[in-house]
């Protein structure tokens, strides 16, 4: 099992997209790793639990040729480092507002994807001002997964499986719960060889960080302080829970406009990403900072 994992992430992308170069910087108080390309109207992007996922979006014409793009890989991914982990969710929101006082930036257009997605809804309660609309990709809703017993069930095996020493195998237990079994080959057309080896190298920040994010879930009664418009972005092949995550989406935010990206899975950047950068343009397009 774990040598036949080990080779995922390295078949032939039918994109041929590759890992970026990303400076690394301190700021606030930690050195992370940021990338910062293109011009235009400013677009942060919120990565979930894999460094990788929003490499192949970036890449993207529809986004590339038109905005500026800014993605960082959050403490303990990648280079950068994983001082003060495990961080609440406010903590996170505070390195994002960090990255674009840094960065120069007072005004965007957020993405933010699964765990990446929970961060932003942090960042547009406690940073609204700094938050001009907001795309959220299947954000994980704490609230709402809780719910779906097997999802739950299959995430706690999975953790269990990486307390007792296999990374490999835990993985890709969590994947295929959230992504589905076939996720590989979802992954592998569109994503830069090495992904899941890369994965694997952050998995402790999936297993032993994430649960500090539902500190201060993001509530029904929050999002009626939301004024910015929305996005609500689902996978068409997502597994249920997600489902339920994007109709709560939808009834917390009247003004949502909605999207189901086909040919997806959870993490439709990265399973399905010139369609979710098509959506994204159109959408951020439609809402510009400067009228």
């Amino acid at each position: 099992m774990r040598k036949a994992l080990a080779g995922r992430g390295r078949g032939t992308n039918a994109m041929t997209v590759v890992v970026p170069d990303m400076q690394l910087t301190s700021i606030n108080g930690v050195n992370l790793d940021v990338f910062d390309q293109g011009s235009g109207e400013p677009i942060v992007f919120i990565h979930g639990g894999m460094r990788d996922e929003c490499f192949a979006v970036l890449q993207e014409p529809a986004l590339a040729d038109h905005f500026r793009l800014i993605h960082y890989h959050r403490r303990g991914w990648g280079r950068s480092e994983a001082t003060g982990l495990p961080l609440t969710s406010s903590e996170q929101a505070a390195d994002c507002r960090a990255v674009l006082d840094h960065l120069g930036v007072e005004r965007a257009h957020f993405v933010g994807q699964s765990n990446g997605g929970t961060i932003l809804l942090q960042v547009v309660k406690e940073h609204p001002e700094i938050v001009h609309s907001l795309a959220l990709v299947e954000p994980r809703v704490p609230q709402v997964l809780e719910n779906y017993t097997e999802h739950e069930a299959g995430v706690k095996q999975a953790a269990e499986r990486f307390q007792a020493g296999y990374p490999v195998v835990a993985l890709d237990t969590f994947a295929k719960e959230i992504c589905g079994v076939d996720y590989p080959s979802r992954f592998d057309r569109s994503l830069p060889d090495g992904w899941f080896e890369r994965w694997v190298e952050d998995a402790g920040n999936i297993f032993n960080y994430t649960p500090a994010l539902a500190d201060r879930a993001f509530i029904e009664e929050d999002a009626a302080h939301v004024t910015q418009p929305v996005l609500n972005i689902l996978g068409s092949d997502s597994r249920p829970g997600f489902h339920a995550v994007y109709e709560t989406i939808q009834s917390w935010f009247p003004q949502a406009e909605s999207v189901v990206v086909t040919d997806a899975v959870h993490g439709p950047l990265s399973s399905n990403p010139r369609a979710c950068a098509q959506h994204l343009s159109d959408f951020f397009a439609r809402h510009p900072i400067v009228e």
